[in-house]
């Protein structure tokens, strides 16, 4: 397993373009589910683990799948019928629950574990007409053409959203999605599915309606840079008060991580190429702003840590905060929330990733650490994003990824 080596203290300078977003990848190639004609000819697409996973998954269910890596294209070819799939064997909870739709809607039915998706998916499923049994621990779900219905979603979910969506699209009649998330991803998913002859508007508002359709075709489609590793360069940016320009972002995905650093003292200047971000020597504390993205909270809270003052965050994985702590960070939780105390003075040691996310974090700790970061299992970085570590050395960033017995061998030039 590869290990992330960082000598924290570096200034990162200069511009670098993020890849397509693998997260918008993903839903894309699932969404090539509903299409019973043509192809999905998608474009900047990620040279990501979890785009190779998927790929093959689509292969399983007999799509013909055509990658070329050093243009980012990639061609699903569309079945006139699907067979039935078992979702049980796939232990990512968000893929389940984006399949679950077009394949109930395509094959009219699906299997899964009891506990895979959330109650809500389920239950809202429900409601457009599907029948669920329980049995041996498994979700049997069937259904004839899904009905159109009023849907008012308990909690603002995305995943709860584009699962629902992607449902109703060939549901017979008009499908309304009541407390929709407003998400990025929300608006692409719709507007991909639109552009393969769906009926979905309002996407991007509290209220979605989907006109049913009988058919979904293939199309051309440019995947959208990826706005989590925007974030995470911008983030970079500021937690070593640097001076970076971050190309290839859809300015709309990044307005809260541009709201959020202006808030916490930084500069942001929207220009022609891209978004530039300059930090500051004074950081101030401020809690999550609107719009920046939930799924980047644990990585935000690298930089609330170094600002002078205290801020709060969202509960974080267990693990994580763990491993933080081994770092000095002065975080504790109280009553549901996470209360950061800055600014921290993180101290460089050996931590450990379980997944994309706490690596990214883990990794952004690193660049604010004093001394020498070990980062365990830094592979993660490659499931989600395509050359972050090579894209933060461009930047000046002391940081090496590195097989685990030559690992030890850089050590000594990290010192």
């Amino acid at each position: 397993m590869k290990k992330i080596l960082i000598q924290g203290g570096q200034r990162l300078r200069g511009s670098v373009a993020v890849a397509g977003s693998t997260a918008l990848a993903l839903t894309a190639q699932i969404a090539a589910l509903l299409a019973s004609t043509g192809e999905l000819k998608l474009a900047n697409v990620a040279d990501t683990m979890t785009v190779d996973t998927m790929n093959e998954r689509l292969r399983k269910l007999d799509l013909a799948v055509t990658v070329n890596k050093p243009t980012h294209q990639l061609i699903i070819q569309s079945q006139a019928k699907l067979t039935a799939d078992d979702l049980t064997a796939i232990t990512s909870a968000k893929v389940a629950s984006l399949m679950i739709g077009p394949l109930l809607a395509r094959t009219g039915s699906v299997r899964l574990n009891k506990d895979q998706v959330p109650d809500e998916i389920i239950a809202d499923l429900r409601c457009l007409g599907a029948d669920v049994s329980l049995n041996d621990e498994a979700l049997a779900i069937k259904a004839g053409r899904l009905k159109g219905s009023h849907l008012k979603l308990a909690d603002s979910n995305c995943l709860s959203t584009q699962s629902l969506i992607m449902a109703a699209v060939l549901a017979d009649g008009i499908t309304v999605i009541e407390n929709a998330a407003c998400d990025f991803e929300v608006i692409v998913l719709a507007n991909l599915l639109n552009k393969m002859g769906a009926r979905v508007h309002g996407a991007g508002t509290k209220i979605v309606r989907v006109q049913g359709v009988t058919f979904l075709h293939g199309c051309d489609y440019e995947i959208a840079g990826d706005y989590l590793e925007a974030t995470a360069l911008m983030l970079a940016a500021a937690i070593t008060n640097g001076d970076v320009i971050v190309e290839n972002v859809h300015l709309q995905s990044v307005q809260g991580v541009i709201n959020q650093l202006e808030r916490m003292g930084c500069t942001v200047v929207v220009q022609q190429n891209g978004v530039r971000v300059l930090g500051t020597a004074v950081l101030l504390p401020a809690d999550p702003q609107s719009l920046f993205p939930s799924a980047m909270y644990p990585e935000l809270a690298i930089l609330q840590l170094l600002a002078n003052g205290k801020s709060s965050n969202a509960v974080m994985d267990q693990r994580l905060l763990d491993q933080l702590q081994k770092m000095q960070a002065g975080v504790q939780e109280t009553a549901g929330e996470l209360i950061l105390n800055g600014p921290a003075k993180l101290s460089g040691i050996k931590v450990k990733a379980f997944d994309a996310s706490s690596a990214l974090t883990l990794t952004l700790a690193g660049l604010a650490a004093k001394g020498l970061t070990i980062v365990e299992n830094g592979a993660y970085l490659g499931d989600e994003f395509e050359d972050l570590p090579a894209k933060l050395q461009s930047l000046g960033a002391s940081l090496q990824l590195k097989d685990f017995e030559s690992a030890s061998k850089s050590l000594t030039k990290f010192k």
